[in-house]
């Protein structure tokens, strides 16, 4: 019985152990993927901070009366440009002629009064209380005629008329988004240079300084990359984006920068020194959004996670391998970690 027990069971044991022999025969003689490689690089690299913008005037005023009344001219046409001190709108004259006429009166009672003074007709006190209307209506009066002739603050184009000639004036407020929303008559705007306004994220202000150049396109004038500087960034934050306002300067010596025209901004930042490596050999895991390169080692392969900083035509800048290892190029799809290799470059 032991012998029939044996017999039966040497020709299962031996069946096993074939069986178990085949499976590691045929894990050894597999074939080595046949790949390409390359050395990963250190080259300098000039990053850009790439985001858009909006242009503004340099300078904008709603220009208007601290009175109500009548716009009785303007003197310029709308897109016109002017000078500091150029005379732009006359008010009514009606207020101004009544203020001259009672200041013409109260002059006449100064002057009388004080000639009294002088004989010793009159005390102190009632000289003192005709100077101090006096006073009052000269005040009156070059407030008065302050606010009949709106004139330039500053050279600049006429934008818009908010009021037309014969309209009144009353305070009429200007609702358009991104601009002045002050009171005003004639809106003025000095146009050269333009400020190109950007919000930029928390994490890259760190790199940017006033005086920083940087490249502004317009979708409005094609073809044309113009030169700009960092003129102020935000001291604050958003408390919502996050980000800070940064200002750009633009020089617009034709005109042909609008206000409100929409900006493609790219800030130069300081140079730095990058692993790079071909785009090529950079491998997305299916389903995630981490990248890996195959990194050789003699015969063998190893699978190594990286993060990408740039990436510039077919050349990405890295980081998580150092300059040197080399690195799968072509034949990567074929490899998973610790497979086998055969380099045919």
């Amino acid at each position: 019985m032991k012998k029939l027990i044996l017999y039966v069971l040497i020709p299962v044991l031996l069946t096993s152990c074939t069986g178990k022999v085949s499976t590691t025969h045929e894990i050894n003689s597999q074939s080595p993927v046949r790949v390409r490689v390359i050395r990963a690089e250190t080259r300098k690299h000039n990053p850009k901070i790439n985001v858009a913008g909006t242009a503004f005037a340099e300078k904008e005023a709603n220009l208007g009366s601290a009175l109500p009344g009548r716009v009785e001219k303007e003197y310029f046409a709308e897109g016109g440009t002017v000078k500091k001190g150029d005379l732009l709108v006359s008010m009514s004259g009606e207020l101004l002629a009544q203020t001259l006429t009672e200041h013409s009166t109260i002059e006449k009672d100064y002057q009388r009064v004080a000639r009294l003074l002088e004989k010793g007709s009159i005390t102190q006190q009632e000289y003192d209380h005709v100077k101090s209307l006096f006073d009052a209506s000269s005040s009156r009066l070059e407030m008065v005629r302050r606010n009949s002739e709106i004139t330039a603050p500053f050279s600049g184009t006429i934008v818009e008329y908010l009021v037309r000639e014969g309209e009144n004036y009353l305070f009429n407020l200007n609702l358009d988004p991104g601009y002045s929303k002050t009171s005003g008559i004639v809106r003025l705007m000095k146009l050269d240079p333009v400020i190109v306004e950007t919000e930029v994220n928390e994490k890259e202000l760190i790199s940017l300084r006033t005086g920083q150049k940087a490249e502004v396109s317009f979708d409005a004038v094609p073809d044309s990359v113009m030169n700009g500087t960092i003129r102020s960034i935000s001291p604050m934050l958003s408390s919502l984006t996050h980000t800070a306002k940064v200002k750009i300067e633009v020089a617009n010596p034709n005109y042909i920068l609008k206000p409100g025209m929409y900006a493609k901004v790219s800030i130069c930042l300081p140079e730095v020194n990058s692993v790079a490596i071909p785009l090529s050999t950079v491998y997305r895991q299916p389903g995630t959004a981490d990248d890996y390169v195959f990194i050789v080692t003699g015969r063998i392969v190893a699978r190594k996670k990286i993060t990408t900083d740039w990436i510039e035509g077919s050349e990405a800048g890295i980081r998580g391998i150092t300059a040197g290892e080399t690195v799968v190029a072509a034949g990567k799809d074929k490899l998973v970690d610790g497979s086998q290799i055969e380099i045919i470059n």
